[in-house]
């Protein structure tokens, strides 16, 4: 079998290094280049290859991501970076017959739902599924309308962004109008449970179409949050999830990794959030069983349709790791592809 080219995008990021892991665990032989805008970051120095790549806004970013992928003889692209996924979802037919290089990403219009929780909140209210109540207005007097109508505490967040960042639950009328006025593209919502520093009602779950249809999965999991990242994250069997992810996995058109998150309410489960992409467990996924990175290796490049895995399930905790890359200077970064040291300090 021969050795598969797989260029990870944002590779500097957290969702950018979990797929770097997984990949080094999967079961095809696979060549990584870790790719990321900026050389201070840590993954281009863990990986045999490693390549500095344009902003997508960027001028030309079209033109240099052709150039990049074809000289480096890339088969799969695997977007680790959010910022990366509208821009490949929209030029991925056009990248393939030109590089003959396969985007693992959804179609655009899902991307742009899962990259906008108001259009997150109304997919699941158009579609019958279970929601946090949502509400969005220009006219602040509106908002605090709607936050009396339902009840303090509310949620106020972005309608963009990831690892909870801009996400507050506020108590009181001042509050709301403080944090409303200071952010770009609010959204309020009502809280379905205040996150928790221990093991509650958080979940963090994936689905994986392949190419031809089939879902695979669920895989569930149990987390708190540190930082906006899963920092304790249990796995096991959550049942009762199971017909809520396979609903919407059926309702959304999706391709590969789909990440959705809820809350456990009062009546069930509650989806608020969905990825349409790879997600920040994928690395403890692929431990426990669930490896994403190999299912679309299997099923988007050698087109063979994979089976459903046999999930462990255990306890995964998150720890901070240094890279060593010695003898360079934060200049020299990038001008070669040196690769770094991981002590073990255990």
């Amino acid at each position: 079998m021969e050795q598969i080219r797989v260029m990870v995008t944002g590779a500097g990021s957290g969702v950018g290094q979990g797929i770097i892991k997984a990949l080094n665990i999967c079961k095809y032989d696979v060549e990584i280049y870790s790719a990321d805008i900026s050389p201070l970051n840590s993954a281009l120095y863990r990986t045999d290859k490693s390549l500095l790549i344009p902003k997508v806004e960027e001028p030309k970013s079209l033109d240099s991501m052709l150039k990049i992928i074809t000289s480096n003889k890339i088969d799969v692209v695997m977007v680790g970076s959010e910022f990366d996924l509208t821009f490949f979802s929209t030029h991925s037919k056009y990248i393939f017959s030109q590089t003959g290089a396969i985007s693992i990403v959804s179609p655009i219009d899902t991307v742009k739902i899962a990259d906008d929780k108001w259009l997150t909140a109304k997919f699941l209210a158009e579609n019958d599924l279970p929601n946090a109540k949502s509400f969005i207005s220009e006219n602040i007097d509106e908002v605090c309308n709607k936050a009396s109508e339902w009840g303090f505490p509310v949620m106020v967040k972005t309608r963009s962004g990831t690892s909870s960042r801009d996400v507050h639950i506020v108590s009181h009328m001042d509050e709301l109008r403080d944090k409303w006025s200071s952010m770009l593209y609010p959204m309020l919502q009502q809280v379905i449970d205040i996150p928790s520093q221990e093991l509650n009602n958080e979940y963090t779950c994936s689905i994986f179409k392949t190419l031809q249809g089939t879902i695979i999965g669920p895989f569930f999991a149990r987390r708190t949050l540190k930082g906006g990242t899963s920092w304790h994250v249990e796995v096991r069997p959550f049942t009762q999830l199971t017909e809520i992810l396979l609903e919407i996995g059926n309702k959304l058109d999706f391709n590969g990794s789909l990440n959705i998150q809820l809350m456990m309410g009062l009546d069930g489960p509650i989806p608020f959030e969905i990825n349409a992409r790879f997600s920040g467990t994928t690395a403890i996924r692929a431990h426990f069983g669930f490896n994403e990175p190999e299912l679309a290796l299997q099923s988007y490049f050698y087109k063979e349709e994979p089976t459903q895995p046999d999930i462990k399930s255990g306890m995964a905790f998150r720890y901070h790791e240094e890279v060593f890359v010695d003898n360079e200077s934060a200049s020299s970064l990038g001008k070669s592809s040196k690769k770094g040291l991981v002590r073990e300090w255990f």
